[in-house]
């Protein structure tokens, strides 16, 4: 079977399987829902933020799980600096599992050196199939360096959310990656903490989800 069969096949068998899974926000207090891009926003404490599920599944088959990225917006209202890192971030399973963020440099570092794919934007993958060919041949007759380092988009790096403080009236949008296979849970949270605030006590935002399959 040609490649191209092969890789037009495990395409329509992804998103058959996915098809049918809805992750869906479920409404908290001082939440408003946003039915069109599925996201939440909080307001309290001066700050304004709003999560959405970006891509359920940035595949990759030869990840273990898989890897869901969350669109994150956050104002700064208030008079004074605050800061979130990547450690303000937590997602918390069905199961009472944790997950702390990824790094780009991480879900990088996962991504398989030998596999190829073909899915669309904004999935970790090429465009097309023709893409894949012609990077393939522009690689082995211009390049001297390993072609899998051609595998990986800069959107990975140049989309993920700021880790900077946020100055008064001003705001950092961004995704933040975490390890963890979405499709399989019943639900879960994205938890989020200021930074330095201890773990032990309760979360400064909750964003809980649902999955209906």
């Amino acid at each position: 079977m040609k490649i191209s069969n092969i890789l037009i096949l495990l395409f329509f068998t992804f998103f058959a399987g996915c098809a049918s899974v809805k992750v869906i926000p479920e409404q908290v207090a001082a939440g408003v829902i946003n039915l069109k891009d599925n996201s939440q926003t909080i307001t309290r404490d001066n700050l304004v933020i709003t999560v959405a599920v970006a891509d359920t599944d940035m595949v990759n088959y030869n990840i273990e799980g898989m890897v869901a990225s969350f669109n994150v917006e956050i104002q700064n209202n208030g008079d004074n600096e605050v800061t979130f890192d990547k450690d303000s971030f937590v997602l918390i399973d069905s199961n009472q599992r944790q997950y702390y963020p990824l790094t780009p440099e991480k879900v990088k570092e996962m991504l398989a050196k030998d596999t190829y794919y073909l899915l669309p934007y904004p999935y970790v993958g090429f465009y097309y199939l023709e893409d894949y060919e012609r990077a393939q041949f522009n690689n082995s007759t211009s390049s001297n360096l390993p072609y899998y380092y051609e595998l990986y988009p800069q959107d990975i790096y140049t989309k993920a959310l700021p880790v900077d403080s946020i100055i008064p009236k001003a705001r950092i949008k961004g995704l933040i990656y975490f390890h963890a296979d979405i499709h399989s849970l019943n639900s879960f949270t994205v938890n989020l903490y200021k930074k330095g605030a201890s773990k032990s006590a309760p979360p400064d935002f909750i964003f809980p989800y649902k999955v209906v399959k």
